[in-house]
């Protein structure tokens, strides 16, 4: 490793990946994101398909455990290939694991146990006097080939117990830190190490996971990291720090604590139990994903639910910059009514682009992509007029 990484971006597969860290955020699959967002997608994985990916990767580590204890067959490659391949039509969809590139854990399935890799594999072993992946002998290129293929596959084994197992730690974590209303850098740091430091989480999450295969549940997570400088997206230098993680466990954990150091945390909606994704410690109480049951954001069903606390407009995320943006709006459409020489937008137009500005608010309550992506581009003041005049058709 050099002492001072130079690449733009950090590879992203679930065998041997790295991520690179700038500020409060994360790069991965050439995506930026806020810390703390891959504890948070975790916390919201459907409960169903949390434990389809678990009860899968339990029979791939039964797989496993055959792998070293029997002589080859092409049965058992067959049965493990498909094993991890049900494992990515599991995944490939939801949220962490999207973010990785799913295309090339195909291409490491193909290059491990594609039909003519296992006749490869068959011929291998069948020149050995036990053929087993045990008795491979060392400093060969099969002994190689053995470590790339085991170590790939107790990556699937690792990111089903990691994550299922990191879920109910995140998860009773989460759903504590909600009911104590602890929001701000203070209160999570005595909050956190009150909780981590409680006898009984600490021998409960010792228990959990506690398997040779994936070493147990830690809290310490084994990374490598250098220094590494990258380009952001105007052309600029910044310095950052790109961590090595060999198991999923590892990410998650930094993730979930570097994420809490920054003041992003993950908050339990009052009304659908969901959680929502925090950066600030503004007093949002309800998530801003649309209610099925309601066909409107939770904060809206609070307001029409009788002893329900009311969620603030101020509160939603956002409402700074909608503010800043309909106080400038207004003042130039004040300009214009009074004729001053300073006036530049006709009255309508305004009227328009403070409509949108509100369109565009109440969507970053309800799309956290286009939240944490696109509105504040969309709420300057130059784009939101030249929007206003495109919807009137005026140039």
């Amino acid at each position: 490793m050099r002492l001072i990484e130079t690449k733009p971006v950090g590879d992203a597969n679930f065998y041997k990946f790295s991520i690179d860290f700038v500020d409060d955020k994360f790069i991965i699959g050439g995506k930026t994101l806020p810390l703390g967002i891959i504890t948070h997608d975790i916390l919201n994985i459907p409960a169903d398909k949390l434990l389809s990916v678990f009860k899968t990767g339990d029979k791939l580590n039964d797989l496993y455990n055959r792998l070293n204890a029997e002589n080859y067959s092409d049965e058992l490659f067959i049965k493990i290939r498909e094993t991890i391949l049900k494992i990515i039509k599991l995944i490939k969809k939801i949220k962490p694991f999207s973010y990785f590139c799913i295309k090339d854990e195909y291409n490491h399935v193909e290059e491990l146990f594609a039909d003519s890799k296992i006749e490869m594999w068959k011929r291998c072993f069948a020149s050995m006097p036990i053929p087993n992946i045990n008795f491979v002998p060392e400093g060969t290129a099969m002994y190689d080939n053995v470590i790339v293929l085991t170590e790939f596959i107790k990556s699937y084994i690792y990111l089903c117990s990691d994550t299922f197992n990191f879920y109910k730690v995140a998860m009773m974590y989460f759903v504590n830190l909600t009911e104590n209303g602890f929001r701000d850098k203070v209160l999570l740091a005595g909050f956190t190490k009150e909780f981590f430091g409680s006898e009984q989480v600490l021998e409960w999450i010792e228990e959990l996971n506690a398997t040779e295969i994936t070493h147990n549940f830690t809290l310490e997570p084994g990374v490598w990291m250098a220094p590494v400088v990258l380009k952001n997206k105007d052309g600029l230098t910044m310095l950052g720090r790109r961590i090595h993680f060999d198991r999923m466990l590892n990410f998650y954990v930094t993730d979930m604590f570097e994420g809490l150091a920054a003041g992003h945390y993950s908050w339990q909606c009052g009304i659908c139990n969901k959680f929502f994704f925090m950066t600030t410690a503004h007093k949002q109480l309800y998530c801003s994903t649309v209610n099925p049951e309601y066909s409107v954001p939770c904060a809206y069903v609070a307001k029409n639910k009788l002893n329900m606390p009311k969620q603030k407009k101020k509160d939603g995320f956002g409402h700074d910059i909608w503010q800043k943006r309909y106080n400038s709006l207004r003042n130039e459409k004040s300009k214009t009514k009074n004729g001053l020489p300073s006036a530049k937008y006709d009255i309508d137009v305004c009227d328009k682009a403070i409509e949108l500005a509100k369109r565009h608010y109440d969507d970053a309550q309800i799309y956290f992509d286009y939240a944490q992506n696109q509105y504040e581009q969309d709420m300057i003041l130059v784009n939101l007029i030249a929007e206003a005049k495109s919807v009137l058709g005026k140039k």
